[in-house]
């Protein structure tokens, strides 16, 4: 079991989690495209027919299963908060709607999750890391819950407060970088003004981003799970 990145599917637990979910679900929700070499019956059908899917009470059961559950779910090493969150994830990708009595759920779950420093053990590396629990509450933030599936991967503003993607900008308008850290990005300079509070802590030039990491694991390489 390994991570190779900090973000949601990123590491080996999530997609396992991923792999259990989906059989309780009857239904591929990973990989939901439809694959033309994949011929068994739980290859993906689609995001159409997997939302629709998850729409006709299937979403709505595994919610009430999870929150019941045992803490640790028979075969995972995930804490049942962890699993409501990817189950959400999972249908968030699809657009499928979640019942309102679910998102209050998933506001008093994720908060509970642990959330492990960059670089941690493999075995205790069932929780959050910090920009997980940044995609999910800036997700749950802005999922607008009609059928439009939410992009998890897109690049947002860095305003958690508007979290625009290129999507949702207007035709000539582009996400610009910060200057100085050429890491962030703004849709506008009225969000990049509202974030600079928070975002003057951590904004450093990439040369000097590359020193501290440098220092960080001894000058040499480190994995995200050593």
């Amino acid at each position: 079991m390994g991570r190779w990145g900090e973000r949601f599917f990123e590491g080996d637990n999530d997609l396992d989690e991923a792999s259990m979910i989906s059989e309780d679900a009857g239904i591929e929700l990973y990989h939901y495209e439809i694959d033309e070499a994949e011929s068994d019956d739980f290859s993906g059908k689609g995001l159409e027919a997997t939302r629709e899917h998850l729409n006709n009470g299937v979403l709505s059961r595994l919610f009430n299963k999870y929150s019941t559950n045992d803490p640790f779910a028979s075969g995972s090493l995930s804490p049942k908060e962890l699993r409501l969150v990817l189950l959400a994830v999972l249908a968030m990708r699809v657009g499928a709607t979640i019942e309102p009595v679910h998102m209050d759920l998933l506001r008093e779950a994720y908060p509970k999750i642990h959330v492990s420093p960059k670089y941690s053990w493999v075995l205790s590396d069932s929780g959050f890391r910090a920009p997980m629990k940044e995609q999910f509450e800036i997700a749950l933030a802005h999922y607008k819950n009609d059928g439009t599936p939410y992009n998890f991967n897109a690049v947002r503003c860095e305003n958690k407060k508007c979290a625009k993607e290129k999507a949702d900008l207007g035709e000539g308008q582009a996400l610009k970088k910060c200057g100085k850290c050429q890491e962030v990005v703004y849709c506008c300079k009225e969000c990049q003004a509202q974030d600079w509070a928070k975002h003057k802590k951590g904004c450093m030039t990439p040369e000097k981003r590359e020193q501290q990491e440098k220092k960080r694991n001894g000058g040499g390489f480190m994995s995200l799970n050593v």
